[in-house]
Parts: structure tokens; C-alpha cells; sequence
């Protein structure tokens, strides 16, 4: 089995890449490495912030580069109080803040759930480990404290990001299995873009430490 990492930024892609000690090509305007992690056969794709960046992520990880099961690893912003920044997260679900869910269930050619639940196996390992277990919420802005009240009524979720819903909408369509791992970056003490930009690497390697103790176990 091959399991894709899917990173949207570079400082969350480069763990993989010190890890691997091995350099990167490039295909479709991502970045990918090749190789193995805590005894799996891995590929990481750098593909850049934002829904469909995210989307054209997961599909390189699965049709081009024969990835049986996706994992997102990165940073995300805290919406749920008593998360502070390096808390890793493990997501449960997620979906998109920005698109109405109804424009999913009656404009799509196919059933589908809005709610995109990511595979249990490794939510379980993940709680084993102590993670924080939960939902995200993605949308392509970055939330402000004028969004957060908003988002918490309607859907009350942990954390927030720009890409994870429209990876796990792609692996949904694509019949793989999706799990995301995020630690916090930012929260509503510390929020802005100005947060996220300082901690981001921090982040980025707790969550590496994370996806690496799912590795490990599965």
C-alpha cells in the first residue's frame, strides 16, 4: 500500500522532504518526493493553498502517482476554545464554510454528503495517541474575528483550513480513503494571517509528528 501525503504549503512539505533526503520533481505545478516513512511506502505532494489546489493535489496522489489512501498534514487555524498553538489535530469530518451545502446535495450528478467523514481506522489510532479528534471547516479566506462566530453557530468545529474539504471531496470521488492531520497555528488570542505565518512551521512539524505516529501504527 502507498499512502499520499498532501501538504499546501512548503513549510508543511518540508519535513517530508528533510525526512526523505530526497529531491523533488515536479508534475501539474505541484511538487512530489517519493520514498519511505516509519516503514511506509509514501509520496508527499506540495500543491499549494486553496480548495482546488487542494483537490488537484489528491488526484495527482492517487492517478498519477498510485496512492491508495491520502492523508492531509499541516497547519490550521483554532476555532474551538482550549486549543492552544502546536496542538495536533485529528479530523473526523469536514466541510466547506463558504458553499452552501444544499449546491453539493442538488447540483452534484451523483449522491453526495456535504459532511465528508474521513476513515475510521486511522481517527481510531489517532485518539489512541491522544490527539485532539474533531471537525474542520474550509473555506478559500482566511477567518477573521469577524467570520468566527458565524462558523462556531453553524457548525461548530475545532479548527479551520483552506484545503481539507476539497481534498476529501476528490478522494470521496476518486473511492480512496481520506484522513487530514493539522496542529494549530493560530487561535482567537493569537489569530490573523501575522500568526499563522509565525507559527506555521512550528505547526507544520508537530503535525509531521503526527501523521508519523498514524505511519507507525498502521
Amino acid at each position: 500500500m502507498k499512502i499520499g501525503i498532501l501538504c499546501a504549503c512548503e513549510p508543511e512539505f518540508e519535513p517530508y522532504k528533510t525526512a526523505l533526503g530526497c529531491g523533488e520533481k515536479a508534475m501539474c505545478g505541484a511538487k512530489y518526493i517519493e520514498g519511505s516513512l516509519c516503514g511506509q511506502d509514501i509520496a508527499a505532494v506540495f500543491c499549494g493553498l486553496g480548495k482546488v489546489n487542494a483537490a488537484m493535489g489528491a488526484a495527482l496522489l492517487v492517478r498519477e502517482l498510485g496512492c491508495s489512501r491520502v492523508i492531509m498534514s499541516g497547519a490550521a487555524g483554532a476555532i474551538a476554545k482550549g486549543l492552544h498553538i502546536g496542538d495536533c489535530v485529528m479530523i473526523t469530518d469536514c466541510i466547506y464554510h463558504d458553499l452552501t451545502a444544499q449546491l453539493i446535495t442538488d447540483y452534484h450528478p451523483s449522491s453526495i454528503d456535504p459532511d465528508f467523514l474521513c476513515a475510521q481506522d486511522i481517527v481510531g489510532i489517532g485518539r489512541a495517541a491522544g490527539m485532539k479528534c474533531g471537525r474542520t471547516v474550509t473555506g478559500d479566506v482566511f477567518i477573521t474575528d469577524d467570520g468566527r462566530e458565524s462558523i462556531v453557530e453553524r457548525f461548530d468545529p475545532l479548527c479551520c483550513d483552506m484545503e481539507t474539504a476539497a481534498a476529501a471531496h476528490a478522494c470521496f470521488l476518486l473511492s480512496v480513503p481520506f484522513n487530514c492531520v493539522r496542529a494549530i497555528s493560530d487561535t482567537e488570542d493569537e489569530a490573523g494571517l501575522g500568526s499563522f505565518e509565525k507559527n506555521v512551521r512550528f505547526a507544520a512539524q508537530k503535525a509531521f509528528d503526527g501523521v508519523c505516529t498514524v505511519l507507525s501504527e498502521i
